[in-house]
């Protein structure tokens, strides 16, 4: 499997937010639910290597998150639920960082902005965006280079209709080419591959 969680335990301020999390995906769409405060975002940050994990493993594109950190990330693309991105550069220059550590163009980087309907403000501040625009930047930013492996968190929190219309579009493509996808939403996925449900620290499947 492209995305391996084995037991892995985080806390945060003393309480275990996740206690024993597993989890198991190969190619495909996978709908990850649960109860507001049930610790989604919580996994998601700690499969995307932003939240340290205290116990356990994670394993990305068979490279160990911990020990193999760069390799792992470059398999990687995330989309936090929150639209903090780096206020102080340009656009274009997220994209690029981003291309860069994926091993991809500048032109794989630029791609998503006119699908996005942002294509105008490549040259434009993040800071000074708009949440749903710094929402569609985020949705490129993970789409960059389309990783092996990607984690979306409430992807349509901020999206216009268009865009959710090239969303979904691209991630049925993502599918078809093999990827491995993990989509925490509260809307009905029909379509998934299977449903894992965040509960009591774990995930099960549904």
């Amino acid at each position: 499997p492209a995305l391996v969680a084995d037991a892995i335990v985080v806390r945060r301020g003393g309480l275990r937010i996740l206690d024993g999390a597993s989890l198991r995906c190969g190619p495909g769409l996978f709908h990850l639910t649960g109860a507001n405060a049930s610790g989604k975002s919580t996994l998601l940050r700690a499969l995307a290597g932003v939240l340290p994990v205290a116990r356990g493993h994670v394993r990305v594109a068979g490279h160990d998150l911990a020990r193999a950190p760069v390799l792992a990330r470059r398999a990687l693309g995330y989309m936090p639920e929150t639209a903090d991105l780096f206020p102080y550069l340009r656009c274009d220059e997220l994209l690029e960082t981003v291309a860069s550590l994926r091993g991809a163009t500048r032109a794989d980087a630029l791609a998503p902005l006119e699908p996005l309907e942002i294509g105008a403000l490549a040259r434009a501040r993040v800071g000074t965006l708009s949440f749903g625009q710094r929402r569609k930047l985020a949705l490129a930013a993970a789409l960059c280079g389309r990783p092996r492996v990607l984690l979306l968190d409430e992807p349509e929190s901020g999206l216009d209709s268009h865009s959710l219309a090239y969303l979904e579009g691209h991630l049925q493509e993502l599918v078809r080419a093999g990827r491995t996808i993990v989509v925490a939403s509260h809307r009905a996925r029909p379509g998934a591959s299977a449903t894992l449900r965040v509960e009591g620290g774990r995930v099960r499947a549904l």
